[in-house]
């Protein structure tokens, strides 16, 4: 079906008339300020190829929208009848109209499109042009390099550019022209990594609770801690034990897949891998179960580099789901840039690439983890827009997209301003976290009560807040309507109250124990939780599968429609500071900081299979 989907736009394409017309006048499409961090380093080299990105405007992305609530709404009589590639495809291919507008356009400059980086809808189409040309396409655009203060970074952006009038309604943007943000891990900014001497292995002591503990455990508590927890370190067996999934047994283990996304050079490690399951599932090591690596638009594999976030993924999710297959998707789009060769610059698009390969796929994962993310107002807005719509596309499919809420609270202390120009101090809401169709996960520690994670033990706050760029879906306005009258006045003016709020779920956060470079390590943040949530979510699928039923997908509604509190172990103690405030407490229900709560198992599989 893709060479005929691909063949049925370029017939199109050939059969429309390319009139050269008089010039057309030039509309501004984008306009921003230099982030907080940034400067001009100087102008770019003659010469100097830039890869450009148009977003064309899907055909109606509205009606897929409506299309995955049908699918997605558990008292939908269509509930877990998922769309197909093509089916999706069909709402995200732009009209021959603007496809004929942008082909006219790239012409008009002699730019010939990228053929092989075409998205499968055609909603993208790439070119590497000169950056004089591209200058002239996009209005007189200054491209500049701009450098990192903090990083070191060197990448080519412009701070405006126009289009012309008759591509202005057919475009949604060029990229990256504007986007100075990249992915960030969410691990605790405060504690990365605690290393553990060499030679170090878990033993036997330390599957107790030790009477030191920093955090006080109730042990009058309703709900005993599980036996392994400390709260100096986390294991994968403490939290299989901790959210009920220890006993469990995969079913249908070649039923579905769970998907893990990897940028910024971070690489799985395989003899890491091996020694983890060592100590965590030696069943999983007995049964040789191994992790798969698809490398997508030039993503590596560097086994000499093992990365901290990788490891954190890949091992969390073995440690949980074994033995469902998984994927870990290694993202390239980001090469060096050099200031001294005319070669392309670094393209920045950290998430288009790997959803857009995901969309173009016959088969795809059931579930696919996200640790990464950056403050919302870093991304421009029409391309955080883009981002959030392909998401939709493979929530569609019945894939649940896991996003981890980020490690700032509400936002770095001492940095909570608008970089519209204004500095404007607000809280700073995280993506794609803040995506109404992402399954966002905030983070925890502590047992018996789990509280949400902080600067006591995580060393972090876990993120949570308000969209600025999205407006708060209708599933979720009993919710939160109540958690807000609840606020009251408290932070008024710092937020958007009628934004996408999130998290909309948690796990724990606090110092996972995991292997890297064959020492074990200590790591903390939602980067921890959102690979537990995606793995427990695949397991319900597994159950599911089981009994004939259709994967979960897109929980949200089910979530927010439903009783989630039967299911969850609400989290009512603990806040997402930042900013300099105490930020959002955590309330009975939903609240911004850890949203319904924490899994328990039992409860859930009990429910997904009735």
């Amino acid at each position: 079906m893709r060479f005929t989907t691909f063949t049925a736009l370029a017939i199109v394409l050939a059969s429309m008339a390319v009139a050269a017309p008089a010039p057309s006048a030039m509309r501004v499409k984008e306009s921003v300020t230099m982030p907080s961090g940034w400067v001009r380093r100087g102008p770019v080299a003659a010469g100097t190829e830039i890869p450009l990105s148009i977003a064309l405007k899907q055909r109606a992305f509205a009606d897929l929208e409506s299309e995955i609530l049908a699918v997605s709404d558990p008292k939908s009589p269509r509930y877990g009848k998922f769309l197909s590639r093509e089916q999706v495809s069909s709402y995200l291919t732009p009209s021959a109209e603007s496809a004929a507008a942008v082909r006219r356009w790239l012409e008009e400059h002699s730019v010939k499109e990228d053929l092989s980086r075409r998205s499968f809808a055609g909603d993208w189409v790439r070119a590497t042009v000169p950056v004089e040309r591209a200058s002239a396409m996009l209005g007189g655009a200054e491209f500049a390099e701009f450098l990192n203060e903090r990083t070191g970074e060197v990448v080519v952006r412009a701070l405006e550019y126009s289009v012309p009038e008759s591509v202005f309604d057919h475009v949604d943007l060029v990229g990256p022209t504007t986007y100075f943000g990249k992915p960030l891990a969410h691990r605790a900014p405060s504690r990365i990594a605690e290393w553990l001497p060499v030679g170090y292995k878990p033993h036997a002591d330390e599957t107790v609770v030790h009477a030191d503990n920093r955090l006080a455990v109730n042990v009058a508590a309703a709900v005993p801690p599980p036996a392994c927890t400390t709260t100096n370190q986390t294991t994968l067996t403490c939290i299989r034990q901790l959210y009920g999934t220890i006993d469990y047994k995969v079913q249908k283990p070649n039923s579905q897949f769970i998907g893990i996304s990897g940028f910024l050079e971070e690489y799985p490690n395989d003899k890491d891998f091996n020694q983890f399951l060592s100590t965590e599932r030696p069943d999983a090591l007995a049964a040789n179960y191994k992790y798969r690596l698809t490398q997508i638009d030039g993503g590596g594999n560097n086994q000499s580099k093992p990365g901290v976030e990788a490891n954190l993924d890949v091992q969390t999710v073995a440690a949980i789901s074994f033995n469902i297959p998984s994927t870990y998707y290694s993202n390239g789009g980001r090469p060096p840039f050099n200031p001294d060769q005319a070669t392309p610059t670094n393209t920045n698009e950290p998430y288009t690439t790997e959803f857009e390969y995901l969309l173009s796929q016959q088969t795809i994962p059931s579930v696919v983890s996200t640790s990464y993310g950056d403050d919302e107002q870093t991304v421009p807005r029409d391309y955080a827009v883009r981002v959030c719509g392909e998401i939709a596309g493979l929530a569609a499919r019945g894939v649940s997209m896991v996003f981890s809420s980020g490690d700032n609270g509400v936002g770095s202390d001492g940095n909570c301003v608008s970089n519209d120009g204004k500095k404007t101090r607000k809280f700073l809401p995280a993506f794609p976290a803040s995506c109404p169709y992402s399954i966002t996960v905030g983070g925890t520690e502590a047992y018996a009560p789990e509280v949400a994670v902080s600067s006591k033990i995580g060393g972090f706050f876990a993120g949570g807040g308000f969209s600025e760029y999205f407006a708060r879906p209708a599933y979720q306005d009993n919710a939160v309507k109540g958690y807000l009258k609840t606020l009251g006045k408290k932070h008024a003016g710092l937020f958007n109250p009628n934004g996408r709020a999130y998290p909309d779920i948690a796990a724990q956060a606090s110092r996972y124990l995991i292997v890297v470079g064959g020492r074990y390590v200590r790591v903390g943040g939602t980067s921890a939780s959102g690979p537990t949530i995606a793995s427990i979510i695949a397991l319900l699928n597994d159950a599911r599968a089981a009994v004939g039923r259709p994967n979960l997908g897109w929980i949200n509604p089910l979530l927010y429609y439903g009783q989630p509190e039967q299911v969850l172990t609400d989290i009512t103690s603990g806040s997402s500071a930042g900013c300099d405030t105490d930020g959002f407490p955590a309330a009975k229900g939903w609240d911004p900081v850890t949203g319904f709560g924490t899994p328990n198992f039992k409860k859930l599989l009990a429910a997904a299979t009735a």
